[in-house]
């Protein structure tokens, strides 16, 4: 006799209590001033916003300290118009902590282009929309 299938009922079990959780944890732990997809159940689903989440909070590195949103550590990378992804979402979140309007949707298009160049000029540092070494250290201050 296998004891496979109860298994497997098992784990999945488990795991659907451990995703409600999880959830339930995110939405207690996201609080105000949190930038955050909405859940709403009457949102037709095909059209949801992409939108991730920001929490921007300070964190302390093995040689350096600063602001992160979670997506990214990057520091030296180079990051600019049309690149995609998590390292984009982390300038995103970072900017609108910054006081910059943006959707966080780890797309590098014109809007995260424009307030990067705002960014940059605000801060002294060459406005050229490219997020090098010296923007992504103004960002993480």
């Amino acid at each position: 006799m296998s004891l496979r299938p109860s298994t497997t009922r098992f784990r999945a079990a488990f795991t659907g209590a451990a995703a409600c959780s999880a959830l339930a944890l995110g939405t207690v732990l996201a609080g105000s001033g949190t930038a955050a997809a909405s859940t709403e159940t009457e949102r037709n689903l095909s059209t949801a916003s992409t939108q991730a989440a920001c929490s921007v909070h300070w964190k302390v590195g093995v040689d350096y300290a600063g602001l992160t949103a979670g997506y990214s550590w990057a520091w030296n990378v180079i990051i600019r118009q049309g690149d995609t992804g998590d390292r984009v979402r982390e300038i995103q979140c970072l900017a609108i902590y910054h006081g910059y309007s943006l959707t966080v949707d780890g797309q590098f298009g014109p809007a995260t282009k424009n307030a990067v160049t705002a960014f940059q000029r605000a801060r002294g540092i060459g406005a050229d929309g490219i997020v090098g070494p010296s923007t992504w250290r103004q960002l993480r201050k």
